[in-house]
């Protein structure tokens, strides 16, 4: 199966990064960010000072405590860093010099959907699992319609998935097997058009090639065209390709694989290239010594859809895939280049909407740009929910934010709308 989108945009901000070399970096400091799980209340497991092995649980879920956040490295939780109504903003670890060995977990020997199930939740990677609606963690006890593996990625400076699953055959393919045991439904694979993915993954594995400009690479995308999300409250679930490597490598080695492969690029980088490094890692750190002189905006993500990676929150999110930098520019300058106006898509203040043709050129597949934003900015649940607004989550609005001349934050506001539904729902 082909899908072509023609709608789109491809951001083209510096050098492409090179995705065949992959370096290692090592940093001192990891953290966990509360902004990576929303909705989610957390019960740590852990208090300030004490030691803890990587994959060690930091914290559970409050609601659901089989679901647990593990700890990105081993060494000592340096700090426990709070927002409003002393919500988890991000909890630290820094190694040690004598790092103690990675947990191990025990592989059951019959690998049915309840044991893996046990096992993914036992080691963290349950909570890499996300559903649409919402963009919330599953449910365990939960089954959904559909599960998309997401391999392909179009932000702006994204690394190549195919030359990553490449150097980690083995893993995705027992990924893949584990994932085809653990759902009995459909289970799609979304790849680039023609990628070398040199694997063969299980037969009940569907492969569903899309092609064309951002935001071909989005799950939002994929589940548009390939399981539209009704009213009837059922589930999509969706899980990223370095994930699916993660959990091969869990059971076929027992220990949790705490490292993803992701690119450090953006105009002011002296050297764009591919890095690995731990979950979590110090933004700080792997910037450091990588960048030209003059004021910058690290950002963990992409240009587009990342977070800006400064204070509490200075560390590489979950589900990100690269560091992008850009030259920070004042508000004052902003009417003189508004070409580099951006960084998050988030730049400027809320403003009035302006129905310029190019939102419809730049919105989520069959979605109205125009109504969806103008229901979005009265808080119109019902005429959101109509116009799709639960295929959707913060990333897929991005460009729409990046393009409206108001630069309001419709992914914020769409946020608000989907918590909204959400206990609508309940």
């Amino acid at each position: 199966m082909r899908i072509d989108l023609r709608k789109g945009l491809n951001l083209k901000l510096s050098e492409e990064p090179d995705s065949a070399v992959m370096e290692d970096k090592r940093v001192a400091t990891a953290g966990l960010l509360g902004r990576d799980h929303l909705g989610v209340r957390f019960n740590l497991a852990v208090e300030v000072g004490d030691r803890v092995r990587a994959g060690e649980a930091l914290a559970r879920d409050r609601h659901r405590p089989d679901i647990v956040f593990t700890a990105p490295l081993s060494g000592t939780v340096s700090a426990v860093n709070r927002g409003r109504r002393r919500s988890v903003r991000s909890i630290e670890v820094a190694a040690v010099p004598d790092d103690w060995a990675c947990l191990a977990f025990d592989i059951p020997v019959k690998r049915d959907k309840h044991a893996l199930r046990r096992l993914m939740l036992a080691s963290g990677l349950w909570t890499t699992l996300r559903t649409r609606p919402f963009g919330n963690i599953p449910d365990p006890d939960k089954e959904p319609l559909a599960l998309l593996i997401t391999a392909i990625d179009t932000e702006p400076l994204a690394p190549d998935p195919a030359a990553i699953i490449t150097s980690y055959a083995d893993q995705f393919v027992a990924g893949a097997e584990a994932l085809c045991t653990l759902y009995e439904g459909p289970i799609f694979l979304c790849q680039t058009p023609g990628a070398d993915i040199p694997c063969e993954p299980p037969q009940r594995l569907q492969r569903a090639e899309f092609g064309g400009p951002h935001p071909a690479g989005l799950p939002g995308t994929h589940i548009h065209f390939l399981c539209s999300i009704g009213f009837d409250g059922g589930e999509v679930w969706y899980i990223g390709y370095q994930d699916v490597i993660a959990l091969g490598h869990l059971i076929k080695t027992g220990e949790p694989l705490l490292e993803r492969t992701i690119t450090l690029a953006g105009p002011p980088v002296i050297k764009p290239r591919t890095l690995v490094v731990p979950l979590g890692a110090s933004t700080d750190e792997l910037v450091r010594n990588e960048l030209e002189p003059g004021p910058v905006r690290v950002i963990s993500g992409s240009a587009l859809s990342g977070h800006s990676a400064y204070g509490a929150e200075a560390f590489l999110g979950l589900r990100h895939r690269q560091i992008t930098v850009l030259r920070d520019i004042n508000r004052a300058q902003q009417e003189e280049r508004l070409d580099d106006a951006f960084d998050t898509a988030l730049n400027g203040s809320p403003g009035p909407l302006i129905p310029i043709p190019m939102l419809d050129r730049l919105s989520p597949p069959g979605v109205l740009a125009a109504p969806l934003m103008r229901a979005l900015l009265v808080g119109d649940i019902d005429r959101a929910r109509d116009l799709g607004a639960l295929e959707l989550i913060e990333e897929d609005l991005a460009l729409l934010t990046y393009a409206c001349p108001s630069k309001t934050d419709y992914g914020g506001l769409l946020r608000e709308i989907l918590q909204q539904l959400q206990k609508e729902m309940k």
